[in-house]
Parts: C-alpha cells; structure tokens; sequence
C-alpha cells in the first residue's frame, strides 16, 4: 500500500514539475521525459486496475472476447507472434495515451502542470488504468479539436478512425467537426439553470437507469459486458459514500466559479479555441450529474474528461492574482481535492492500490496468462 502512495506523489509532482520547464522554456526534452517516465510508470504496472486481468487474458487469447476492435486485437496478435511479454500493450497504450494527452496541450502548455494535477485529482488516471482502450480513444479526441478549429476534416477524419480502431465507440465523435462550430449563447444564468436541472434530474433518471440496464447497456454497444456495472460505479467516486457530500460539492463549487468567468475565459483563450472544449465540457458536466455512477457514464467518457482543460484554464487565472482572497480558496482547493485523491487510493478506488511492477523480462523463453 505504502508503494502506491509513493508511485502515485512521486509521479504526480514530477510531472507538474516536467510540464512546468515545458511550458516556461518550449523544449522538448521536458515533453519527452515526460512521455518516457508516465509510460514506464504506468505501463509497467502489475494487477492495476479491475480490467488488468481481462486485458491480459486477451492478450494471450484473443478470442476471449471476439468482438474487440480490429486495431487493438491485431496489436496483440502482433506482439504474440513476436513473443513480446504481455506488458507491453499496456506500455504502448499508456505511451498513446500520454502522447497525445500531452500533444494536444501544445498551443497552450501554460496550464499543461494545472492538466496533470486535475488528472490526478479528477481520478481521471484511474479510469485510463481501467478502460484503456476507450481512454486511449479520448486522448486521440483530445488532441483532434484543433483540426476542428482549425477547419481541417481529413486529418480529424483519421484521427477518429485510428481512435476507433483501438475503441469502436470513437466513431460518432466524427459528427462534431460539423456541429461543434455552433455558437452558444453566453448566458451565465441559462448555464446555471441546465446545471442545476442536472443535478435534479440525476436523481430520478439514475434509478431508470439502473432498471433498465441491459437494454440501455446494449443500446451504446457494451451489451456483452453488462455485469461490469458495479465495477464502474467504483470508477466515480462522487458515489463513494465516505465522500459523497464533499466531492459533489467540492465539483458543483468549481462548476459555478467556471461559468462566472466563462465570458471572461473566453476573451482570453478562444484563440487556442477554448469555447470548443468549454461545450464539450458542459456537456460532460450535465451527464455527469444525470447519468454519472450509472453504465451509461461509458458514454460520457469522451465529454467528462475535457473538464482538466476547462479547469486548468480557470485555476491558471485565478492563481496569477496576488489577492489573500484568491489564494487562499485556491490552496484550500488544492488541498482538498488532493486529500480526497489519497483517500481515493487508500479505498482502493477501481483497484487503483497496491501497486506493483512486472517483472522486467521482456522476452522470456515462455510465458503464461499466470506469469
């Protein structure tokens, strides 16, 4: 247990120290180490996350699960016939993911140490050790807005095609380079209304949910795996119930301060095409509160996440104010959301603790699912 608090700190302040010499001085070295260490990190992980075990049984056996994705299925196939050990898809998907993680921050890695701090904090990279493949689909979204502002649909069109191969729900996602460019009305007491009409609906569509799972699951695709639903409640911990008051709070309070100074964020950042992420935020925010500890909270995986964008934007702000009444709030912030991040892994939240390494022999004589 001691093991993955040190992991864990360790990482978490080398990154934001890494993403800091990045952002101050543009070199790249600093965005290499930072792909090389959070890859060897993360990749080399042993028994780390509820769907280790399933992601190592389809590497030695790919029919498992027939219905896997192309893309990934011939990865693994691929590294069985080289008789690479079974660490390395996780290695090449922890690689995908921070590649393009830290790739799509490159117009504005000013805010890339807030992003790894709210990677942490959002328990964000708890979700990457368990549904992998879908977060590896994320990150490749992630990176794509800037070909829909930049009104490029070839190279976005690829992108989502390579996402989709590794995760076949990335294929819709392909329809926001024509609706994305919509301009919303900057009503801040709307926004309010639509996130507040979230938090009550959530209430009486949860239990809906929960009654009429196996025909929803199967209606997003994930139909084969509907007894997974209690491992994906784990996977929010505002359904914790040692934590429940304060996180929704800690969240909803957070929420609030981004749609005050939305006007004033937008001035400031739309030039990297913050109003993009800010919509693919909202969205996420309100199916969170509505959906959110439910199946379908799969679905929000490729909207939730753009809140380390959002918030990054915000706590950037807010910090360059040298007023004791900015400080403050944002030290006691910081403070506790860190704090429930730690309680997070003592909870063993999505089997985020204890953590351990594989062994490092990468190709062995003869390997087994039990090695």
């Amino acid at each position: 247990m001691f093991l993955a608090y040190y992991v864990y700190n360790i990482l978490l302040i080398v990154l934001i120290y890494l993403a800091y010499q990045y952002a101050m001085t543009s070199k790249r070295v600093f965005a290499y180490m930072i792909i090389t260490i959070f890859t060897l990190v993360i990749g080399l992980r042993y028994n780390v996350g509820d769907d280790y075990v399933s992601y190592k049984g389809f590497f030695f056996n790919q029919k498992l699960f027939p219905h896997m994705e192309y893309g990934y299925t011939y990865v693994c196939k691929f590294f069985n016939y080289l008789k690479f050990h079974y660490s390395t898809i996780f290695l090449l998907m922890g690689c995908l993911e921070i590649y393009f993680f830290v790739r799509a921050f490159q117009k504005f890695k000013f805010i890339m140490p807030w992003a790894f701090f709210f990677l942490f904090t959002t328990l964000e990279l708890f979700i990457w050790n368990n549904a992998m493949r879908q977060s590896v689909a994320f990150c490749i979204f992630l990176y794509a807005i800037r070909f829909i502002q930049e009104r490029r649909l070839i190279p976005y069109a690829l992108c989502i095609v390579f996402a989709a191969a590794i995760h076949k729900t990335a294929y819709p996602l392909i329809v926001f380079y024509f609706v994305l460019n919509f301009k919303i009305k900057d009503d801040k007491w709307l926004q309010y209304s639509l996130l507040f009409s979230s938090v009550v609906a959530g209430a009486f569509l949860r239990e809906f949910i929960f009654n009429n799972i196996s025909t929803l699951a199967g209606a997003i695709g994930f139909g084969e795996t509907t007894n997974d639903i209690e491992y994906l409640k784990t996977l929010d911990w505002s359904n914790n119930k040692n934590s429940m008051g304060i996180a929704t709070l800690i969240w909803l309070i957070l929420d609030m301060t981004v749609i005050w100074m939305y006007d004033k964020l937008k001035r400031l950042h739309n030039d990297v095409g913050f109003e993009l992420y800010y919509k693919l935020y909202f969205v996420g925010i309100f199916l969170q509160n509505c959906i959110g500890g439910t199946y379908l909270d799969r679905v929000n995986m490729y909207f939730l996440p753009f809140r380390i964008v959002i918030y990054s934007f915000l706590m950037y702000e807010l910090s360059k104010k040298k007023d004791v009444l900015y400080r403050v709030p944002i030290i006691m912030f910081c403070g506790l959301t860190y704090a429930l991040c730690m309680w997070a892994v003592y909870n063993h939240a999505a089997t985020c603790s204890p953590y351990e390494f594989v062994d490092l022999e990468f190709f062995p004589s003869k390997q087994t699912f039990f090695d």
